[in-house]
Formats: structure tokens, C-alpha cells, sequence
């Protein structure tokens, strides 16, 4: 789906606080939205998570900082990171350029993927969130 120029993957689901999640078996991938990585400009810093800590749900999972504007990815459920993305630390760029694929940030164990996934943004959700955030954070 494409919100006034925003690309957001129809089989992603969404956190408020613009992660994305891919689901992959029974792991979770976790990155930032286009939406998030266009308003923050130019990501020059990431700190990516440890591979074996365990979050949980609404935890600081990754901090990010770019020229003008620094903030956090929060877990999106709790789980364990299984993988982290390390090339993001010498190519923080990655959010920017491949915020769905090479940008990735972490792949995660949820503790109950079902429950999970319940919190989060998905299908016919997706549009008017959106639409109120980009209406509140990029007038």
C-alpha cells in the first residue's frame, strides 16, 4: 500500500511508533517504516540490539539517531533477538535506502507470537493510522 507517497507493505504489520514487523516462520523481523525513516532525514547512528537479549514488549530494542532528530525502536512484543543486523552500524544508510529489506533491525524469538501480533496494526488499520500521522508529524 502507498499513503501519499509512503510505501507500507501489505503483509507487514505496524507498531505506533513506526517499527514494522514481518512475521518468518515463528520469529518476528523488526525494522523501521519508510514513514519513520523519511522524517528523521538522514540516519547517521544506530545501536542495534545483543543477540540473545531478551525484551520485552515496549522496550527500547534499537536507538537511532540522524542529523536533526534521535529516538528509539521499541520491541514490538516481548521475545529474544535470535539475529541483529550489524551491518547497520557501519551502513546506518541502510535505513534509509532498503528501510523494508537490507535496513532491517533485528530478527526476534516472540514469547507468544499470537498475542503478539494482536497489538499491532494490520490490513485495513494501516491506512488511517497513517494518515493521522503524517497529518500530525509531516504538515
Amino acid at each position: 500500500m502507498e499513503v501519499q507517497g509512503y510505501g507500507l507493505p501489505d503483509d507487514l504489520y505496524y507498531t505506533q511508533d513506526h517499527a514494522w514487523v514481518r512475521v518468518e516462520g515463528d520469529r518476528i523481523r523488526v525494522g523501521i517504516t519508510d514513514v519513520m525513516q523519511r522524517l528523521a532525514g538522514e540516519i547517521s547512528f544506530i545501536r542495534v540490539p545483543r543477540v540473545g537479549k531478551t525484551f520485552e514488549g515496549g522496550k527500547t530494542l534499537a536507538s537511532i539517531q540522524s542529523g536533526k532528530w534521535a529516538g528509539k525502536i521499541n520491541a514490538p512484543m516481548p521475545g529474544t533477538v535470535v539475529e541483529a543486523n550489524n551491518q547497520l552500524v557501519a551502513s546506518p544508510g541502510l535505513l534509509n535506502s532498503s528501510p523494508y529489506q537490507g535496513g532491517w533491525i533485528a530478527l526476534m524469538e516472540p514469547a507468544d507470537l499470537t498475542a503478539g501480533l494482536e497489538g499491532l496494526l494490520s490490513g485495513s488499520q494501516v491506512e488511517p493510522w497513517i494518515t493521522k500521522e503524517l497529518a500530525e508529524h509531516a504538515g
